[in-house]
């Protein structure tokens, strides 16, 4: 299998328009709660997508000049921000956005830089990688590899709540303002979601069993 010429074209504008969108929503989740933006998984996972964006739109267009396709690592790197993407986008629809009441929805996808990094960039993520970036094929091993991030995140996050470093920053991690199984429950539900999410963007996007 090959990318057309018209498919890496597309991908280019997709992947620097999350790059844009993410410079856009840079300042105004600074203006909204300043360095603690970076305590939240949305806002780290959009950083690490600007950044993955731009080196694959670095690849497109050499692959545009070239003739060929794009490195496995720069695919996988791809896979792995869409899936910390998609597990934003999923969380605030089914989570977040509930929690916050009837107008939920509407402020958490729809009002500042929640309208790039809850709504926008994943779904540009997603389209970009199923439909313009099928190649090369991922090995199953790397729905495991998209699981590192969230992990990495969450043990983190879990551990400075548990110890009073932190509170939150989101509902779910407030150990001491619920039971302990509702705790190990939130856990079950946030990275067996991950992984749901992780093995249906692989499938999605063409992913290989070997």
């Amino acid at each position: 299998m090959h990318t057309t010429r018209l498919q890496k074209f597309l991908s280019i504008l997709a992947n620097l328009a999350i790059v844009g969108m993410e410079l856009r929503a840079i300042p105004l989740s600074w203006d909204g709660v300043h360095a603690q933006m970076f305590l939240f998984y949305t806002e780290l996972s959009n950083l690490f997508a600007m950044g993955v964006c731009f080196v694959t739109a670095l690849c497109q267009l050499r692959a545009l000049l070239t003739g060929g396709e794009m490195p496995a690592w720069v695919r996988t790197l791809k896979y792995t921000v869409t899936c910390c993407l998609m597990l934003t986008f999923l969380t605030v629809v089914f989570v977040l956005a509930p929690m916050y009441g009837p107008d939920g929805h509407y402020v958490m996808l729809l009002t500042s830089s929640m309208l790039y990094n809850h709504f926008l960039n994943p779904v540009t993520a997603l389209l970009s990688f199923v439909l313009l970036e099928r190649v090369p094929a991922l090995p199953r091993r790397a729905v495991g590899r998209a699981m590192i991030p969230t992990l990495v995140y969450g043990g983190i996050m879990l551990a400075a709540n548990i110890a009073k470093v932190y509170k939150g920053p989101y509902p779910f991690l407030y150990v001491y303002e619920q039971p302990l199984w509702t705790s190990c429950m939130w856990v079950v539900v946030i990275l067996g979601g991950a992984l749901l999410i992780a093995w249906a963007v692989w499938k999605l996007g063409g992913g290989r069993a070997a």
